[in-house]
């Protein structure tokens, strides 16, 4: 009778996304991953092809808890508010999980599950822009707009490039009011 698994990959997902926000993403080595877990490295390869396999699978871990806080944030009945409420969620999230949020936007596995994630998380954006454009095509369009803006605006701040002054908060408004007009 085969021996019981020592870890399950949700352990091995979790304890990977514990290194990456801990030390980045350059730590999460297989062999880190496997002390955290507390089994030996060519135990993980049971489970994860490799370690693209694994950054794949915190990837899409990443993106899950994204669209629970955007889910959470999409409450106001009002589609504006719905929005502002989203924008700020997302920039809270960048900056409370900065590895994970890097990681969503540098790897961006291409396969079909992570596309699917992606455009669950990005749905109650759409769905808010639908709503107060009456155009599918356009709220795409706006949402790719919304996202460059959050993205650019999240990567700087959290860089520490805004050195000239000024409240980066009242700045931030001021661009998503402009952004929604």
């Amino acid at each position: 009778m085969p021996t019981p698994p020592k870890t399950s990959r949700v352990e091995i997902i979790a304890a990977a996304g514990n290194l990456l926000s801990r030390h980045g993403v350059d730590a999460l080595t297989m062999q880190a991953v496997a002390d955290s877990v507390g089994v030996r490295a060519p135990s993980l390869y049971k489970h994860f092809a490799d370690r693209s396999a694994l950054l794949r699978e915190v990837e899409q871990a990443a993106v899950a808890e994204l669209e629970k806080v955007i889910q959470t944030a999409a409450k106001p009945k009002d589609d504006r508010g719905a929005l502002k409420s989203i924008a700020n969620a997302f920039r809270r999230f960048a900056r409370e999980h900065p590895s994970q949020y890097n990681l969503i936007f540098t790897l961006q596995a291409g396969d079909a599950d992570s596309q699917s994630a992606r455009r669950r998380a990005l749905h109650p954006v759409l769905q808010r822009l639908e709503s107060c454009l009456g155009n599918p095509e356009l709220a795409f369009l706006r949402a790719r707009v919304l996202t460059a803006f959050l993205h650019g605006f999240v990567s700087m701040e959290t860089a520490g490039a805004f050195k000239l002054g000024g409240n980066i908060d009242h700045a931030f408004a001021a661009g998503l009011d402009l952004i929604l007009a």
